[in-house]
């Protein structure tokens, strides 16, 4: 289990290292992307590897997409949206992301939570422009995913997931 994650890391790195990195802070950013990873409290051993392996993910996303300087994700949306009293996708108010994106100049904020015991996620995406979610939905396991990992049926999910939905926001 460990070599099968540590090479999916490692992969994940290379493919990364290979492309542009997202931008962190573009004052002129469509969409912000923060990823929560709730544990409800429990300890979970390598949450903060799981938490690297899906914002790398998103990453990939991004750039795949070549929204690299369109979108800002990573810790340093975290960071903010902390500031702006946001700590959870579940506790997000609207005004709370108002300020949010007025602050950080963004027109679309995407909460992504990720529950790694369920082996689900919440998923909301919020328009400035609206002052309301235009995705707000909660996606489980895939059938005939049992086999898999946590890790690759949660990296698929939030890959295919957040694609969706920067696709959405980019075609408006």
């Amino acid at each position: 289990m460990k070599k099968v994650l540590m090479a999916f890391l490692l992969a994940l790195v290379i493919i990364s290292s290979t492309t542009s990195p997202a931008a962190a802070a573009d004052s002129n950013a469509t969409a912000a992307v923060a990823l929560f990873i709730d544990t409800s409290g429990h300890y979970i051993p390598g949450v903060d590897i799981l938490n690297k392996a899906l914002n790398e993910v998103i990453r990939f996303k991004i750039n795949v997409l070549l929204l690299g300087s369109e979108v800002q994700s990573g810790n340093e949306v975290l960071r903010d949206l902390n500031r702006c009293n946001v700590n959870s996708a579940a506790d997000a108010t609207l005004e709370e992301l108002a300020k949010y994106g007025n602050d950080r100049h963004v027109n679309y904020i995407v909460l992504v939570s990720v529950r790694p015991l369920d082996v689900a996620l919440d998923l909301k995406a919020y328009s400035t422009a609206d002052n309301a979610y235009i995705v707000d939905k909660s996606v489980t396991r895939p059938d005939g995913t049992e086999a898999a990992s946590v890790v690759d049926t949660l990296s698929d999910m939030v890959g295919n997931e957040v694609a969706q939905v920067l696709q959405t926001i980019h075609g408006s």
